[in-house]
Formats: structure tokens, sequence, C-alpha cells
């Protein structure tokens, strides 16, 4: 037998042994990838140009006077947000209890944030509730109903300094507290104006800055109450105090057509009676237990 030959029966064997190996070996369950399938909730709309052009609700709803078309942008814990696939919140409970007593269907309808205005005034939604900021321009073809919640700007502190932080923001001038807050946020622009002698630092979510000023990374975190007060990390924690005394004053309130005034005067009928019998207090605590 040639050295060639030789060379390729071993080559050959190799092949065999290993290929029978590689069928004996069992499989390394720490290994292996599993997936497991979960609901899938709709994808948010996108600002993209074909939500632009998007109707919002289909025809036979816009057509139906029984049913309200709310208009609203996810991600705005605690007044709206989805979880389970279910659009739930503040502002969901109320939509929910105005269509009882206004006799309507609430229909949902999710709306990217930056055309929210416009889908109300091309008659895609009835309604915005989506913990709105209270604004009157007189000029504008939208308006507010009246408010249904006292908001602002306030300070969040670690339990321990409350005593010392908490006896005015204005007395924090000069001080080199660092505060953090949310990029151009009402808290973010009041600083800048109004406070000198500080540090701002500013993070991405509320939850990285409640973390900061568990660590230490900052002294204080100014942001809206409604958040602050229903936060988890804030709620489940008794190392971190809110301050209650408003910094800025807000008022929330939904938002609608300004020719749309039978809505309007229903809205603010509902918000009337829940405020004279303790009910919006009620359903403000549920979401909003701190506040």
């Amino acid at each position: 037998m040639t050295r060639t030959h030789c060379r390729s029966l071993l080559c050959l064997m190799l092949l065999l042994f290993l290929a029978c190996l590689n069928g004996c070996v069992a499989e390394n369950p720490d290994s292996m990838e599993t997936s497991e399938i979960a609901a899938q909730c709709p994808a948010p709309q996108s600002d993209s140009a074909a939500a632009q052009n998007l109707l919002l609700a289909e025809p036979e709803i816009a057509a139906d006077t029984k049913v309200l078309r709310v208009g609203v942008s996810l991600n705005r814990a605690p007044f709206i947000f989805e979880k389970d696939c279910k659009i739930q919140g503040l502002d969901a409970d109320l939509a929910s209890q105005f269509g009882l007593f206004s006799n309507k269907t609430v229909h949902f309808v999710k709306v990217p944030a930056s055309l929210e205005t416009e889908a109300l005034l091309k008659n895609h939604i009835d309604i915005l509730m989506s913990g709105r900021k209270i604004t009157r321009v007189f000029s504008s073809p939208t308006t507010f109903s009246e408010p249904y919640l006292r908001s602002g700007q306030i300070l969040l502190v670690r339990s321990h300094e409350a005593p010392l932080l908490s006896s005015g923001i204005y007395n924090l001038q000069n001080t080199g507290y660092t505060f953090g807050v949310l990029p151009n946020s009402a808290g973010d622009q009041f600083l800048v104006k109004n406070i000198h002698g500080v540090r701002i630092l500013r993070f991405k979510s509320a939850t990285g800055a409640i973390k900061a000023l568990g660590t230490k990374k900052i002294d204080l975190f100014l942001h809206d109450a409604p958040t602050i007060c229903s936060h988890p990390l804030v709620t489940q924690s008794t190392k971190l105090t809110p301050i209650l005394s408003l910094v800025t004053e807000e008022y929330i309130g939904w938002e609608m057509r300004r020719d749309d005034e039978e809505l309007r005067q229903q809205i603010n009928t509902f918000i009337r009676q829940r405020k004279a019998d303790g009910s919006l207090q009620k359903t403000i605590k549920q979401w909003i237990p701190n506040l």
C-alpha cells in the first residue's frame, strides 16, 4: 500500500470517528436556546409619514355618536400606560367612569405624541386624555376641561435629609447641591432660570434619577408630583421622601375641540360631581397614593 493510500485511509477513519462522536455526545441543556411565546401587543404608532396619514379610528366608530374616541399617548404613567396589552392608569379609569356617566362606549385610540393635536383637529378622536397640562390660549382651536388634578414640580430627597432640604427651593441657592432632572422638563427649565449656585445632572428617565438619588450621585430630584408620588421606587422605599410643597403649580385636564361645547359641558359636569361625592379623589389616590 502506498504512502498516499495510507494517508487517505487515515483521514477517512478520522472523519468517521468524529461523526460517531458527534452523534453520541448528549446536548448540553445549559447551552440550548429556549423561547417563550408571550402575548404580543400591537406596536405603538411611530411619528413617521405613514402614521401621519393613518386614519386613527374606523369610519363606523367615528360615525357612532354613542362612542367616545379617547386619544391616548402611552408611556405617561401614572396617567396612561400599557401593561399586559391593556391600557391602564388614572386617565383610563376616569375615561371609563365618564363613559358610564355619559352612556357612551369608550374607544381608546393610540396617538403618537407629536400628532395629538392634529388627530384631534382632524376629527380622528374626540378628546385627549394623557395627563395633559392645561394651557389657556384663547386663539387656539382646542380647549381644556376644568382641572381634575392640581399638580406641579416637587422635590424627592433622602428621608434622613428631608428636614434640612424642606425649607424651600430658593433657600438651596448657592449651596452647591446636585439636582437631578429630566432634560428640557419643567423642572430643568425652572432650575436653569431661577436657581443659581447648584449643579444639574440630567437623566434619561425618572427611574435613573431616583436610583442616582439612592446612591448619592445627586442630592435632590426635581420632577412632576404625580410621577414621583406613584413611582414604585418611591412608594416601596422608606429611604426616599417626597417634599410635597409645590415648586411650580400646574393643572391637569382633558383637551378637546373648541367647537365641541356639548362634550366640554358633559366633562365639566362629570368632574364637578366626582369632586363633590369624593370619588374623584378616591380614584386619584389609587394611582398616586402619596399625593
